[in-house]
């Protein structure tokens, strides 16, 4: 028994000698991590070259500066032309050309499929405009915006894609039932995303009036307009593929069309035109041949996106087989950067394009990219670049990738604004926490960035997996002043809306939350319809891409003031933010601080601090779960006035304290000086 008893003993204190042993090949590991980091940072931030770089460079990347966002699918925000509905005028008969009088006919009788006038079927087109853009611009600019992105206007294939499994009824109650169930699977191009001609607009958003004459006459208006308001047009451009098209009769048909993918049926099969002539062909049904001029990869399915390769990404099909253009192939890319010429040029004696937001970015090489952004920054320095990179952030490390290989385009952040969304509609669990956006808004000086050897050490001991820590190296690749220039959004075209997804998120919840985004670092995008919290009812069968209410129920028909379901303390809380933002650019530009007054949780309160230097004004975002009154200190920062913006009141600060109260899901925000 005694030998027994010396024997785990020796075990014992073997073990424990082992372990203390890694606890100090840790510590040291870890110490060397600091300080290598620690010194990349400084040189960084201290070496001649950046310091330079700093003083020189007037632009941020991505060339999106004190901006407000708004984005804007054209189709749902407003008929203001019901000429172009239908529009047959673009598909004139009388021709000579058999082929060509073949061809408009078959448009003619789709376009009388495509458009549904009950706005109840979401997959179809509902009318919206050009013109009804240029109707709306003195409210965009009363509400704030610096900026309107436009979903595609390009020319788009017209046709009808039918898949029995797709869902697209809008019910107004649990108890209605659907008349004519065909419309109810059924999707069109009203989004702007299934391109057939780069150069041309679609005839859905132009005006009868201008055909024959000057068809691109009502976005030169558009132009004209939202720039002598002090607004610029972002151009939505899609280059990574076509419409849906069918490449083969005969099962399995890797194209939009057969078992696989339900049933297309469109004038085009995917091809490509330049100012209505084709270009290129995806396949021919005549004679079976496919991609005769080189422009297209090879049909590969992506099955699976968290898994497939990068070439897969790069060179597979995405939203059910579309054809997906080959921009290795010279003429595709000269096509290509040739379209993005004629947009950044159109309209240059006048107010032109600002730029672009280029979707789907990570699903073409970075070799593109690279060129692609010299190109256009050659044309137009100040040109925006806006890259959808899907799941971006700090956390998605292939984003911050693809980052690191180009050099002047900015992403959405998905990952802060997830994050958001999930904390005030009080998902609380996995990335919907406090510190997860006290992180992620911190960057370099967030707290797990910059711990110790032996915090960090323990830290790992007790939460091996991090699954929810921002990797240092995504931290050490991008510096916090790059992500200052991410596009932020509470509301997003692929995303569900809040209101659908999490239907027992309160409107102060709603209003909060719409404080926070334009308060924390990046650019604030507003998607159409977000300042009023637009949504459809909950409903089982309102499942669309990402959950109830996602894609494509997240793209009603846009609301007004005065309309049903308007919520006007929302919308004045939007526009007040969105020109705070405006007259105090540290929200741009500034540092952000979290403080943690005595009372507050440090789960469920936010209290952040965004400031610059001395000289500038501070801006406090002061929020609480449950409510209650608290008490913040800013006597030693020389703190003795300050303006609460919701109510334009002015408090005098006694001894540098500052009283908060706030009601149950409450935010309020303070200009201090």
């Amino acid at each position: 028994m005694e030998s027994c008893r010396r024997g785990v003993f020796i075990s014992i204190l073997g073990v424990s000698v082992s372990l203390l042993v890694l606890f100090l090949v840790a510590v040291v590991f870890w110490s060397f991590l600091s300080l290598t980091r620690g010194n990349a940072v400084a040189g960084e931030l201290s070496s001649p070259l950046a310091s330079n770089q700093m003083e020189t460079q007037s632009k941020s990347i991505g060339n999106l500066e004190n901006d407000v966002l708004y984005y804007i699918v054209v189709d749902r925000f407003l008929d203001a032309d019901s000429r172009n509905n239908i529009p047959e005028f673009a598909f004139a008969e009388e021709t000579s050309d058999s082929e060509k009088q073949v061809y408009n006919r078959m448009n003619q009788l789709l376009l009388r499929h495509t458009y549904d006038p009950t706005h109840r079927h979401m997959g179809m087109y509902w009318g919206g405009d050009l013109e009804g853009v240029i109707q709306r611009l003195d409210y965009l600019q009363d509400l704030g915006v610096t900026k309107l992105v436009l979903s595609p206007i390009q020319d788009n294939s017209n046709g009808l894609f039918y898949h029995p499994d797709i869902k697209t009824y809008l019910y107004r109650n649990k108890t209605e039932e659907v008349n004519d169930d065909f419309y109810s699977h059924v999707s069109t191009p009203y989004h702007g995303y299934w391109t057939k001609d780069w150069f041309e607009i679609d005839e859905h958003f132009r005006s009868p009036d201008d055909e024959g004459f000057d068809r691109y006459r009502v976005f030169r208006r558009l132009l004209n307009e939202a720039g002598k308001r002090g607004i610029g047009i972002i151009l939505d451009l899609t280059m990574n593929q076509t419409a849906p098209g069918h490449i083969s009769t005969e099962p399995p048909n890797l194209g939009t069309g057969g078992f696989l993918f339900g049933e297309s049926w469109f004038a085009d099969n995917g091809d490509v035109y330049r100012h209505g002539k084709r270009v290129a062909t995806h396949w021919d049904p005549k004679t079976g041949e496919r991609d005769p001029q080189g422009w297209f990869h090879e049909p590969k399915i992506i099955w699976d996106f968290d898994t497939a390769s990068k070439e897969l990404i790069e060179e597979g099909q995405i939203s059910g087989g579309m054809p997906d253009l080959n921009q290795d192939a010279p003429p595709v890319k000269q096509y290509l950067f040739d379209a993005a010429k004629f947009w950044l040029t159109f309209n240059q004696d006048q107010y032109p394009i600002a730029g672009f937001r280029l979707d789907a970015v990570k699903h073409i090489n970075e070799r593109f990219w690279q060129e692609f952004e010299a190109f256009v920054l050659s044309i137009n320095p100040d040109a925006v670049l806006l890259g959808e990179y899907f799941g971006g952030g700090y956390r998605a490390e292939k984003s911050i990738d693809f980052l690191r290989k180009t050099d002047n385009i900015t992403q959405y952040d998905f990952n802060l604004s997830e994050a958001a969304r999930r904390f005030f509609a009080r998902d609380r669990g996995w990335d919907g926490r406090t510190y997860i956006l006290r992180e992620t808004t911190l960057g370099r000086k967030g707290n797990y960035y910059n711990y110790d050897a032996i915090s960090r050490f323990f830290h790992w001991i007790f939460n091996p997996a991090q699954t929810l820590e921002i990797p240092t190296a995504s931290l050490d690749a991008i510096p916090n002043e790059e992500a200052k220039g991410w596009v932020s959004f509470v509301e997003n075209h692929d995303k569900p809306r809040l209101k659908t997804y999490y239907p027992e998120i309160s409107d102060q919840g709603y209003e909060s939350l719409i404080e926070f985004q334009f308060m924390a670092r990046g650019v604030p995008l507003i998607m159409y319809g977000a300042e009023t919290a637009l949504g459809i009812p909950y409903h089982p069968e309102h499942e669309g891409l990402f959950g109830a209410g996602g894609d494509p129920f997240n793209r009603p028909m846009m609301i007004w003031p005065g309309s049903q379901g308007w919520k006007e303390e929302i919308y004045q809380a939007t526009k007040r933010m969105a020109h705070l933002r405006q007259d105090y650019p540290v929200l741009r530009y500034g540092d952000t601080r979290y403080l943690l007054p005595n009372g507050a949780s440090q789960k469920e309160d936010i209290f952040m601090l965004r400031e610059a230097d001395e000289t500038s004004a501070r801006l406090l975002y002061a929020y609480s779960t449950a409510g209650g009154e608290f008490l913040l200190s800013f006597e030693e920062e020389g703190v003795k006035q300050c303006r609460v913006v919701d109510t334009d009141q002015n408090l005098e600060l006694v001894d540098g304290m500052l009283p908060v109260k706030l009601q149950p899901e409450e935010a309020k925000v303070f200009v201090l000086r």
